[in-house]
């Protein structure tokens, strides 16, 4: 078992038997149930994306995600992370599994965290017409404008702080 399971199986144990003293075996069914529901509203889109990080990983040749994206990428990387992130759609049922693909092919983290931040909270062309239909052209296009930065800066310190902290072994400096 990995770091990350145990750590959320221990999360998964200590809060089941809070509520189990708290709110007795009804809390605990009550909070399955919840969990149910929300693996049944989101497994085909899990199951799509997990199926879409293999074939990526098949597909795109590691020569070429290095190149883009690797530890010889430099600025250049950063962009096109910002820019794959900016036409994936941004839920993380999706960009999760790419980004976990894109490292395990030779992407370094700067890159790989541009294309997080793109998608979450900078460009994501995707909620485009959305924004447009409720806030206006005008707020769209300041919006687009000031957060172009941000994803490329992310990954530029994401960057150093990995040659600081030594969490990959790619880094684009």
């Amino acid at each position: 078992m990995d770091l990350n399971t145990g750590v959320l199986l221990a999360l998964f144990i200590i809060l089941g038997v809070i509520i189990l003293f708290t709110q007795g075996p009804a809390g605990v069914l009550e909070g399955f149930k919840g969990s149910f529901n929300a693996f049944k509203n989101v497994w085909i889109l899990l199951l799509l994306a997990f199926g879409l990080t293999g074939f990526l990983q098949v597909v795109v040749p590691h020569e070429l995600v290095s190149s883009y994206l690797g530890a010889e990428s430099g600025w250049k990387g950063l962009f096109v992370g910002a820019g794959i992130g900016a036409i994936l759609p941004g839920a993380p049922y999706t960009i999760l599994p790419v980004a976990a693909s894109l490292l395990k092919s030779g992407s370094s983290i700067g890159p790989v965290m541009s294309m997080m931040l793109s998608s979450s909270i900078a460009i994501a062309i995707t909620r485009i017409p959305y924004e447009v239909a409720f806030l206006g052209w005008k707020f769209t296009a300041l919006r687009i404008m000031a957060c172009l930065i941000f994803p490329v800066l992310g990954g530029l310190i994401t960057s150093y702080l990995n040659l600081w902290l030594n969490f990959y072994p790619n880094s684009i400096f």
